[in-house]
């Protein structure tokens, strides 16, 4: 099939207007095969993991230190243990611009807006590495729920996840973040190379509905950004009505916003699909960052009573290596589930939650039940028991399709781990693990 075939016809006239001289390379990188990549998680992956990897990756992505191409006639990331274990994000090379970008430190309280399904919050959390706040918010109910399954796989303790319109949020968080991403949904015109279905919901008219679409979320993306703070907009789009014309019209609207810098990635010039990034700062000309700062509205936890809580002390006592890092004053009790929120958790009352920082289990009669989120966030460190398999053996896939390990392990609760990294539960009893990896995520056959 060649590159005009499935393209809009107005999609081609309005690209060669565009890029003139250009317009030939761009059109015949149609023709080319899509190129895959993934991202190494730095919350659970270390340099043991791209070594093991090595011979199946095809080369550093050029603007991401954590980003890696890779050939799916040698791997298939997707049914390795290591995606299971969230050691690594499988993302397109260009989507891991925006982050890079927005540069998120630990300490930041950051904001991914249009989050699902977790590319970037996850990639944003990473740098945090489990200090400060990530709030990953997805409007629709559907895929917010994608979000948070993929925020549990890659391990991440400080996250936040709500779904919620981007106004009610602005009325919860006022000048708020130190640090926002905006993947607003836009036309998807980077995306027809790997999709050729997103052609057929494309049309001039769409354009200048998601480009309207765009400025209502930027302007509420606006009244969240804390006074100094930073905010990056990205799209997958070749569209300027998206993109520089959509920014011009932003700063048009909020003076006090300026851009730090602006990018473009062309399938036909870089190693990945069409991407558009901008990173944007807003003036503190007042001086009025530190008193926002001051004024963050913070999560009251109701305090617990022992009673309730003795079957989790019971279980942390028998399991964790430090104890005492596991009794804090963040504990949240929902019914019967049990959350650990993250320090200076946001005030989230009223809001739509998924997640609520880190889920730890549930309070069943008379035990506790450990969660498959907590044990993808541990490190074999911080537990009494570990029982590893190694990623290419039976051992690993018969855990993962739901069969029981054999080995000399002491009773008990116990972390499976994949070449030392967190895959899920198991219960030791005389030498049998009992699998506990959850059954909606077991491989068939």
């Amino acid at each position: 099939m060649s590159s005009s075939s499935f393209l809009p016809i107005d999609f081609i006239n309005r690209m060669e207007q565009d890029l003139g001289p250009d317009f030939h390379a761009f059109l015949c990188s149609y023709d080319e095969n899509k190129i895959s990549a993934l991202r190494f998680n730095p919350i659970k992956a270390d340099d043991k993991a791209k070594e093991i990897m090595a011979d199946k990756l095809a080369g550093q992505v050029e603007w991401s230190p954590n980003g890696y191409y890779y050939d799916e006639e040698v791997i298939r990331p997707g049914i390795h243990p290591y995606h299971q274990a969230g050691v690594y994000y499988i993302q397109d090379a260009s989507a891991q611009l925006p982050v890079e970008m927005l540069g998120p430190k630990p300490g930041d309280i950051c904001l991914d807006l249009c989050a699902a399904p977790g590319g970037k919050s996850t990639q944003i959390a990473g740098y945090l590495n489990g200090q400060g706040i990530l709030v990953s918010n997805e409007p629709m109910k559907n895929r917010a729920k994608i979000l948070s399954e993929n925020v549990e796989r890659l391990g991440i303790r400080n996250c936040i996840v709500t779904s919620e319109y981007p106004d009610r949020l602005a009325e919860q968080f006022p000048e708020y973040f130190d640090k926002i991403m905006v993947d607003a949904p836009c036309s998807g015109e980077g995306m027809f190379r790997k999709n050729h279905d997103a052609c057929l919901e494309w049309s001039l008219e769409s354009v200048k509905m998601c480009a309207e679409r765009q400025a209502q979320i930027l302007d509420k993306a606006y009244e969240m950004l804390i006074p100094g703070g930073r905010m990056c907009y990205s799209t997958c789009t070749f569209a300027k009505l998206e993109d520089e014309d959509a920014v011009a019209a932003f700063i048009e609207r909020h003076p006090g916003m300026s851009i730090i810098e602006e990018r473009r990635l062309w399938p036909h010039e870089v190693k990945g699909e069409g991407h558009y990034a901008c990173l944007l700062e807003k003036a503190d000309t007042e001086g009025r960052r530190e008193e926002c700062e001051g004024d963050r509205a913070l999560y009251q936890c109701k305090k617990i009573n022992d009673k309730e809580l003795a079957d989790y002390n019971s279980f942390v006592k028998d399991v964790m290596a430090e104890p005492k890092r596991w009794k804090n004053n963040n504990l949240l009790l929902v019914k019967d589930l049990l959350y650990m929120l993250p320090e200076n958790c946001p005030d989230f009352e009223g809001l739509h939650v998924l997640r609520g920082g880190l889920f730890l289990g549930t309070l069943k009669k008379n035990r506790f039940e450990p969660s498959h989120a907590l044990a993808l966030a541990l490190d074999a460190k911080e537990v009494k028991r570990e029982y590893n398999v190694e990623g290419g053996s039976s051992e690993a896939l018969n855990y993962l399709k739901g069969q029981s390990l054999y080995g000399d392990v002491s009773d008990g609760w116990t972390l499976i781990t994949v070449d030392g990294y967190s895959l899920g539960w198991g219960k030791a009893v005389k030498g049998q693990v009992k699998n506990h990896y959850p059954k909606g995520l077991r491989l068939l056959g």
